[in-house]
């Protein structure tokens, strides 16, 4: 089950549309997507599903690398 929200940064642009839709293709799809482009150009995405039950962790923020 996919629960709480996921953050991923430093996205280049123009490749920010295809993390979006990574992250909608997720079943259950997240109940919001959202993007912002930072002042360096790049983006950020962040998707958000149901909050986790207490016992449930996972790491919610991947930095795409940088070349």
């Amino acid at each position: 089950m996919v629960c709480g929200v996921f953050t991923t940064t430093n996205i280049p642009d123009g490749y920010q549309t295809s993390v979006i839709a990574l992250y909608k293709v997720n079943l259950p799809p997240p109940d919001s997507v959202s993007s912002s482009q930072q002042a360096d150009g790049t983006w950020t995405v962040v998707a958000t599903w149901p909050p986790c039950p207490p016992s449930t962790s996972h790491t919610p923020t991947t930095r795409v690398p940088s070349d």
